[in-house]
């Protein structure tokens, strides 16, 4: 089975969707990898990057009843896009018993026709993060180096585990991303020593700086490297790097197995 990647955090604005993108991104047109992409938030950020490789299922249907039939990634860049919505928010009052089973299945089905999946989650606990997690074969946790951000961090974790000890055993912890980092920020520095005294073996050892290029690359609906500008060559290598150690750590620990192919 492919590997079903979830990028979550129970906090807004620590760039989950940006490095959903971009992960999509590195598996498809740098690797030559088929992706489903998958945007369960209400905002959409992600399916607006995306729009152009828009599937013609919604998000929102996979929570209902089983796919009539299957996704097919036909762009030169080989992503499929489940784009998010509004109507996602009605998900959140739904019995879950119908709907997480649901989802699962649907993802299950997908997964079949990719090397990957990857979700784009909600910045709260709720069905639709659960469903996610409960459907995933590993988690991405992006954080911003402040401190509210690292008081989530637990929280996260408690989630994480518990659905695995619950309704996951499959589940693994990719890694936690510090993004947005500013290495000339003191409190940053002393945030990170803080994350590293209490969560070391789930901290990745690459940053994301902040750099202009990201959300400019974006709004274009571009990878970041694919942007002619010095600027976006140093965000690059950041990114790649990053991904290449998500995927060792993925691989190692038997998710997505070999068979993506996929190396730094």
């Amino acid at each position: 089975m492919s590997h079903v990647v979830v990028f979550g955090n129970q906090k807004g604005g620590v760039g989950k969707s940006t490095l959903s993108v971009l992960y999509a991104y590195w598996l498809a047109n740098v690797h030559g990898q088929s992706v489903c992409v998958i945007d369960l938030d209400t905002q959409a950020n992600s399916s607006k990057t995306l729009r152009r490789f828009n599937s013609e299922v919604s998000a929102v249907e996979l929570f209902g009843a089983e796919l009539d039939s299957g996704i097919a990634g036909g762009s030169e860049q080989r992503i499929a896009l489940v784009p998010g919505g509004k109507r996602l928010s009605d998900i959140e009052l739904a019995r879950p018993e119908t709907v997480i089973p649901a989802f699962r299945k649907n993802v299950a089905s997908l997964a079949q026709g990719f090397d990957a999946v990857v979700i784009d989650t909600p910045p709260a606990l709720g069905l639709r993060m659960s469903s996610a997690l409960i459907a995933a074969t590993a988690v991405v946790c992006p954080i911003e180096l402040e401190e509210y951000s690292i008081d989530g961090v637990t929280d996260m974790l408690k989630t994480i585990f518990g659905v695995r000890q619950r309704y996951n055993p499959g589940l693994q912890l990719a890694g936690l991303v510090l993004n947005r980092f500013n290495p000339h920020s003191v409190r940053q520095k002393a945030a990170m020593r803080q994350l590293l005294d209490s969560y070391r073996e789930f901290v990745i050892p690459a940053r994301i700086s902040t750099r202009s290029a990201i959300p400019e690359a974006l709004a274009h609906g571009l990878p970041v490297w694919d942007l002619p500008k010095s600027a976006a060559r140093e965000a690059s290598a950041e990114l790649k790097a990053l991904f290449g150690l998500l995927q060792q750590r993925m691989d190692a620990a038997g998710v997505g197995a070999s068979s993506t192919g996929v190396t730094a």
